[in-house]
């Protein structure tokens, strides 16, 4: 009788693990890969990708993937040499369906998860969380964030942030950034400098009303020092959001030289102003 029922177990794994076989090898990935592509392209993304794969348990497998926003098709939003999505089974049946993910992108490690308000259709994510490691900037030139565009060196950190009444002024968020090794090009040169090299950074800032609030901007370098604190206003395009920062470069020397600055105008066009 005990071997019976150990006969019974071991087939019925056997017959589970078949099924499972055949299921990944008939997974319709091209007409999965296709929809997701449309689902893309209704919600305003254009989503490209080198192949699609099943993942176990729930999920996806995305290799080469690209996503461009609509209005700027030249550039990329997100370029990934990996990204496994899996969908959490217990969230269908609560407020946010949730998807874990985890890959690979700009030479370094990205994961969290994206809670949805439906898996039905493509949209903004009601909620979201990601942490990422040695991400190269050199390689990653975010659409929109123009005042970060032509930045080196590794980061790493984390960020959240959860949409309130789905409307995305009524947002609250965090970011925390670690940055290492790099340099940031300046709009125009400063004391014959075209951009501040630094040996590391941290950025710290919190999204809440429509308004981004950077608590802390500190760039440590050989050459100089950089700290900077205050807001960004959001606009509709992010491009247009409005600049208010203000703070401190300390120039190395014999004597420390301090300068006040302040930066304004907009993500697309910062103007900088010493003092």
């Amino acid at each position: 009788m005990r071997f019976l029922k150990s006969k019974v177990l071991w087939m019925t794994i056997y017959a589970i693990g078949v099924t499972f076989i055949f299921l990944y090898l008939l997974f319709p990935s091209s007409l999965v890969l296709q929809q997701l592509e449309a689902s893309a392209d209704s919600a305003g993304l254009n989503l490209k990708a080198g192949f699609l794969r099943p993942s176990l348990p729930l999920g996806i497998k995305l290799k080469d993937l690209t996503v461009r926003l609509a209005p700027t098709p030249a550039d990329a939003f997100f370029q990934g040499e990996l990204l496994d999505l899996q969908v959490s089974p217990v969230s269908i049946f609560q407020k946010h369906k949730t998807i874990y993910f985890k890959g690979k992108a700009y030479n370094g490690n990205v994961d969290g998860h994206a809670g949805f308000l439906s898996l039905a259709q493509m949209s903004l994510p009601a909620e979201g969380k990601i942490n990422f490691q040695n991400i190269d900037l050199a390689r990653y030139s975010p659409t929109g964030f123009f005042l970060f565009k032509g930045m080196t060196g590794l980061a790493r950190g984390s960020a959240f942030y959860v949409m309130n009444d789905a409307v995305i002024q009524n947002s609250v968020g965090k970011l925390s950034l670690y940055l290492s090794r790099g340099a940031y090009p300046l709009t125009e040169p400063f004391l014959g400098m075209s951009r501040i090299e630094f040996d590391r950074g941290e950025i710290q800032a919190q999204l809440k009303n429509g308004s981004v609030t950077l608590d802390k901007f500190e760039i440590y370098g050989a050459q100089m020092n950089c700290f900077l604190n205050g807001s960004i206003l959001l606009a509709d395009r992010v491009d247009e959001s409005r600049l208010n920062l203000k703070g401190v470069l300390e120039i190395a020397g014999k004597n420390k030289i301090k300068m006040n600055i302040t930066v304004g105008g907009t993500l697309a066009r910062p103007s900088f102003r010493y003092i």
